[in-house]
């Protein structure tokens, strides 16, 4: 499914309206450039599941959890390089327990056996196109 949203707001509802179709675990997979809208459709996301406080991408982190209604695992695996990385902050441990976000999961597929993946890019301005597809 392809959506276009005007504004990061809009970005927000759109990923609340689509998490109710989405019962735990479950794991979304985001790309797109820099500043395309991921942290924005995750924040939908935690508002969708119960989280209320402060969203903010995990880039020099790795990992942020927001406790709502239901846990959700916020990952940056953009500064990550191999399997073993991964393993030192113990990302297959959280992919069966709550919501799962990866921004950046390109160089992991190998290890993300069935999420929906969510394509945001940039068409001009604050509006942007989200495909949707299941893996």
């Amino acid at each position: 499914m392809e959506y276009k949203t005007n504004s990061p707001a809009e970005t927000e509802a759109l990923a609340q309206t689509l998490a109710a179709t989405y019962q735990p675990p479950h794991v979304f997979c985001l790309t797109g450039d820099l500043g395309a809208g991921k942290t924005a459709f995750t924040r939908g996301l935690a508002k969708a599941y119960g989280f209320s406080g402060r969203v903010q991408s995990p880039t020099f982190t790795l990992m942020h959890v927001y406790e709502g209604d239901i846990p959700i695992h916020h990952f940056d695996l953009y500064r990550l390089g191999s399997d073993e990385e991964l393993d030192d902050i113990g990302f297959d441990s959280y992919l069966g327990n709550g919501i799962t976000v990866i921004e950046w999961p390109d160089a992991f597929w190998h290890r993300i056996e069935k999420a929906t993946i969510v394509r945001i890019r940039h068409l001009g301005g604050d509006q942007r196109c989200l495909t949707v597809e299941e893996q």
